[in-house]
């Protein structure tokens, strides 16, 4: 998905979360005291998100208990299709037709190498050849050791649809099941290059420019590894779930959403 498109398809699903505030009909939104259960299921990338929002909630709304759970995206996305949840936080929502999608929050793709290699920034033409195997060492000699999401990350689908061209990434990738994983690996590893989502750095790596953009500036949706979170549900929204997701899209929500991941939708 190239960044125009994915400013297109936020604009759109935009417009579907404002009709959950301003449907002439709305499902009835929970007011009573009586204790109701929330399950909600997350991707990786916004698990630490989810669960912040998720007490906050509760703080506000004493009668409800938001449980979180922490899954890849298609884990994460079977759970809610098979009734397991009733509400899902994913990056890559699988099939939108039948789906029903509310943006929340904006993140990025950040490109990630262990501290001693010698690169600042990468072109995503060179960033795929390194990625597919095609480049064994960096300038200085060193081996590259390419590190990868497993099968079913929302953010390594991102990822091969905005840098792979189709390629499949190379077999000599070490491939780990979390973003913690990730930059664990690339850390304590020379020669090694990643990618998480911008939310989950921390220090113990470097950041790489792709096609001259820092990830703190790759949240802007015309950005080269700009993505959208989104709020799940396999129908229109009913109830607690329902109220949930305007919560998160008012004012309290979205602040901390902008505190954690430093920028709202």
């Amino acid at each position: 998905m190239g960044a125009d498109r994915l400013l297109l398809s936020a604009c759109r699903l935009l417009f579907i979360a404002l009709l959950l505030s301003a449907c002439t009909s709305p499902a009835p939104v929970v007011t009573t005291s009586e204790p109701t259960t929330l399950r909600l299921v997350a991707t990786d990338a916004c698990g630490p998100l989810m669960e912040e929002l998720a007490v906050a909630y509760q703080a506000a709304h004493p009668w409800a208990v938001v449980e979180v759970e922490v899954f890849d995206d298609a884990v994460a996305e079977e759970r809610l299709r098979t009734g397991a949840a009733d509400l899902a936080a994913l990056v890559w929502p699988g099939r939108e037709a039948d789906l029903w999608l509310l943006p929340f929050a904006s993140d990025a793709i950040a490109v990630i190498v262990h501290p001693a290699v010698p690169v600042e920034g990468l072109d995503r033409q060179t960033l795929r050849e390194i990625f597919r195997g095609r480049i064994g060492e960096w300038a200085d000699g060193t081996p590259v050791q390419v590190v990868s999401r497993e099968a079913g990350s929302g953010v390594r689908a991102l990822f091969e649809a905005e840098v792979m061209d189709g390629y499949d990434v190379t077999l000599t990738a070490l491939v780990v099941a979390d973003d913690a994983g990730v930059l664990a690996a690339v850390a304590s590893t020379p020669g090694a290059i990643g990618y998480v989502p911008l939310s989950r750095l921390d220090g113990d790596v470097r950041v790489v420019a792709v096609d001259g953009v820092l990830p703190a500036a790759a949240r802007r949706a015309d950005a080269p590894l700009a993505y959208v979170l989104f709020l799940v549900t396999p129908g229109e929204p009913q109830g607690e779930a329902r109220a949930f997701m305007q919560w998160v899209l008012g004012p309290e929500g979205q602040e901390l959403v902008t505190r954690r991941l430093g920028s709202p939708l």
